[in-house]
């Protein structure tokens, strides 16, 4: 029988941590293990599925971006409360991330540990949704933020088996399923834009929004290459 559950698709987000470096960018990306359930042994975005506790509408997206950057690589996209120092941040925020991953809350660790977020400075960049062939299905949202040229990258070992800054063009060179259709195609635009002003500000007014992927669109986004005279 079929799982009637099967076509429902599961609230996600991801996010696109982008630093400018010569040349254009260079995003954070993780490659997940081989074993998991979706994108196994693919490179990807920091992202998840959205959790109850994460808040209802759009702004739970957004808080789900920030706790998955968080759990994920080790980023906080947020600091101190005002008024506080940020001379102890990155311990604190190392705690606060092993405590989530422990199976702590996000709102009350956030205030054990005194951090805030700052969801608001993410950009809405993009909405993609799995078809309905696929066995599992994300309806994600995507984010793109601007990250400090001081950030390493933190792989949690349940969720990836490497983890570090890439270069979208360099993306282009994979195959499916080595990477995602879309996330392919985010990678394409953020080689053509090449800075992290210029993606924002582009994506942000004009967001990728694909909800019914056909298999002519994942052959043209598989198919996109980059050229170097693309870039604004």
């Amino acid at each position: 029988m079929t799982d009637p559950t099967a076509s429902i698709a599961i609230p996600a987000s991801t996010v696109a941590l982008l630093r400018d470096v010569e040349g254009g960018v260079e995003v954070c990306m993780l490659r997940r293990p081989d074993r998991s359930s979706f994108a196994a042994g693919a490179f990807v975005f920091p992202g998840g599925a959205v959790d109850a506790a994460d808040g209802t509408g759009d702004a739970a997206y957004a808080v789900a971006a920030v706790r998955e950057v968080l759990e994920e690589v080790g980023i906080l996209i947020g600091g101190s409360p005002d008024g506080t120092s940020d001379d102890d941040l990155r311990e604190r925020t190392g705690a606060a991330r092993l405590q989530l991953l422990a199976g702590g809350d996000f709102t009350a660790t956030l205030a054990e540990h005194h951090l805030v977020i700052a969801p608001e400075h993410l950009v809405y960049i993009g909405h993609f949704i799995t078809p309905p062939r696929e066995g599992r299905r994300y309806d994600t949202r995507f984010f793109g933020v601007p990250a400090s040229d001081d950030h390493p990258v933190l792989v949690h070992a349940a969720e990836a088996v490497e983890g570090g800054w890439h270069r979208p063009e360099l993306m282009l060179e994979l195959e499916f399923p080595a990477i995602m259709p879309p996330t392919r195609m985010m990678c394409h635009e953020f080689a053509r834009l090449g800075s992290v002003d210029a993606i924002l500000q582009t994506l942000g007014a004009e967001p990728i929004e694909v909800t019914e992927i056909t298999p002519e669109i994942i052959a043209r986004w598989m198919a996109l290459q980059h050229d170097a005279g693309d870039a604004l």
